[in-house]
């Protein structure tokens, strides 16, 4: 055996697991396609900014995600807590609304609609643990807005904010795991464009590369299959070589599952999934700008940007970060981000413009999470997880909580390593 356990991926989940492994005396690989870990988180310099910027996941809340929490404590990273904006905007279509009252008018829209009433309800029956029951509202995001009786305007700032959280089109994501989202971490989607939530001071990088310290990380191999065998799993690389352990965990996103050869092949429910592909596409904006406010916040529906963030400086200048859905910007287009970010901040000056495009990515094929309608009423979801004798599966795309979130991630890892310690040696 060239390892107890093999490891496909190291990002938070694949590192958090190989980590753990190690920690108990069983011997992991990692294998990583890309030149670096960290999946579809990476901190980096933005090119000729001055500046380094998370090009992938970043917000997260030590008060409702713990196991992220104590990965932070264990090895003392630094955070920043959430930013007060100086400026906040509501942006629909042509109309832009500055200041904390256009906030409060949406509230006052909402509270007389049924969003509260649907909230309770969620609520209630995910502490009955009658997640099954909820059926009815896996639905579209697009058609439980539109059922909500809702002013127009407070309707477009419900889709502003569902097609930022759930990474997709309100056409083709299902509003049952936003809801269940919003249970599991206390939020409500007027809450989310207050409280911007906490990030790493240092970037993304400063916890992975703390929780990979002496780990065993092969970049640049690609895994093309994956063979159960009599007494482990054989794992075939595209340069041909076999790596051959006790168990394997499969640490991927669920949009490149498609790409491995499983021998045998994969659940039904997993392959359909797989091929299905969650829908998760966002145009990440990154933009340095001069003649901005030092912090901001800001909502925006029929238009490029649907949530915009101001967190820090970029030497002189500030950096804007904004979550593009609805109608998604090309990030290589410098004139049409310059459009984009200025339809949030009018006054100033785009000095340059970056981003990754992770659906095009061919190791990550789409962004975060986002789960289509039935995919947690049928049991898909949950099937997703599911060992296959000597293969465990791990990822945020998958995680039983907080998926979509590094700390999905985190905790998944967790529980795939606690399984696979079992399986290498049965």
């Amino acid at each position: 055996m060239d390892a107890d356990v093999v490891v496909l991926g190291a990002g938070f989940a694949g590192v958090a697991a190989a980590r753990d492994l190690e920690e108990t005396g069983v011997r992991a690989v990692v294998l990583e396609a890309r030149d670096r870990i960290g999946g579809r988180t990476w901190y980096r310099e933005m090119p000729d900014a001055g500046v380094s910027a998370e090009y992938g996941g970043m917000f997260f809340s030590r008060a409702t995600q713990p196991h992220l929490a104590a990965e932070i404590e264990r090895y003392g990273i630094a955070v920043t807590p959430p930013v007060e904006p100086e400026l906040m905007a509501w942006i629909r279509g042509d109309e832009r609304h500055e200041g904390m009252a256009a906030i409060e008018r949406i509230q006052s829209l909402l509270a007389t609609s049924d969003l509260m009433a649907a909230l309770g309800t969620t609520a209630e029956a995910f502490a009955a643990g009658e997640r099954a029951a909820l059926g009815a509202l896996d639905i579209t995001s697009a058609a439980w807005v539109d059922a909500l009786d809702a002013d127009p305007e407070a309707a477009d700032y419900l889709r502003a904010f569902l097609v930022a959280m759930g990474g997709s089109s309100i056409e083709r994501t299902s509003i049952l795991p936003l809801l269940w989202d919003m249970v599991e971490l206390d939020y409500t989607p007027v809450d989310a464009y207050v409280d911007m939530g906490e990030l790493f001071t240092n970037g993304t990088k400063s916890l992975i590369d703390a929780m990979a310290a002496g780990l065993d990380v092969r970049l640049g191999a690609v895994a093309t299959r994956v063979v159960t065998e009599p007494d482990g799993v054989a794992v075939t690389l595209g340069d041909g070589s076999v790596m051959r352990a006790g168990a394997a965990i499969v640490a991927l996103p669920l949009n490149v599952w498609t790409d491995l050869d499983f021998d045998p092949p994969l659940a039904e429910p997993k392959r359909r999934a797989a091929t299905q592909r969650h829908p998760g596409a966002v145009s990440k904006v990154l933009a340095v700008v001069a003649d901005a406010p030092a912090s901001y916040l800001g909502a925006g529906w029929d238009t490029p940007i649907n949530a915009g963030f101001i967190t820090k400086a970029a030497g002189d200048n500030r950096l804007f970060m904004g979550f593009s859905v609805q109608d998604r910007v090309d990030l290589s287009d410098h004139d049409a981000v310059t459009t984009a970010v200025r339809a949030h901040l009018p006054q100033a000056t785009v000095v340059a413009t970056d981003g990754h495009d992770w659906v095009g990515d061919p190791y990550s094929k789409g962004a975060w999470l986002a789960v289509p309608p039935t995919w947690f009423s049928d049991g898909t979801f949950e099937a997703l997880r599911a060992p296959e004798g000597r293969v465990v599966f791990a990822g945020s795309d998958i995680a039983a909580e907080g998926a979509g979130w590094i700390e999905g991630a985190i905790a998944s890892g967790a529980a795939a390593a606690a399984h696979a310690r079992i399986t290498r040696s049965s």
